[in-house]
């Protein structure tokens, strides 16, 4: 049996909220500036709040050092927090640089450009630092 930890309950309280967020923004896709980059911050939100509630299931089965652990659990969280609050205020500026499929056809300042791409790209690399030592961290279970 797999035992809940209490960072694991508050990455599954995180993910499941993220999740209801997705959703929420799902139904409000056709006002956003880009409706396609709205479409992709929504899938964005569903996807990484389901993954945040599957790592917090999982938390238990995981031992790493205390420091690492946290720069894990909440390194996930922000990185997947930021990718979505990126591509949801691409959705709603036009920026695209950062993004350049769901973007096509639309721009933005210079300024919302670039806050843009310093989220994506924050987020993204702490999501994928976070997510490899979690799949390290779980190899001796196989």
């Amino acid at each position: 049996m797999i035992e809940l930890t209490k960072i694991g309950g508050l990455l599954i309280f995180i993910g499941i909220v993220f999740f209801l967020i997705g959703l929420i923004q799902g139904a409000v896709i056709p006002r956003a500036k880009n409706s396609r980059m709205a479409l992709s911050g929504h899938l964005t939100a569903v996807q990484c709040g389901m993954a945040l509630a599957i790592f917090g299931v999982i938390w238990s089965l995981v031992e790493l050092p205390l420091f690492i652990e946290v720069v894990v659990a909440y390194g996930s969280a922000l990185g997947f927090i930021l990718i979505w609050l990126g591509i949801t205020i691409a959705s709603l500026t036009g920026a695209s640089k950062a993004l350049p499929i769901a973007g096509a056809g639309f721009s933005a300042t210079v300024t919302f450009e670039l806050v843009v791409k310093v989220m994506v790209r924050t987020g993204s690399l702490l999501s994928l630092i976070a997510s490899t030592i979690l799949a390290f961290a779980l190899m001796p279970l196989i």
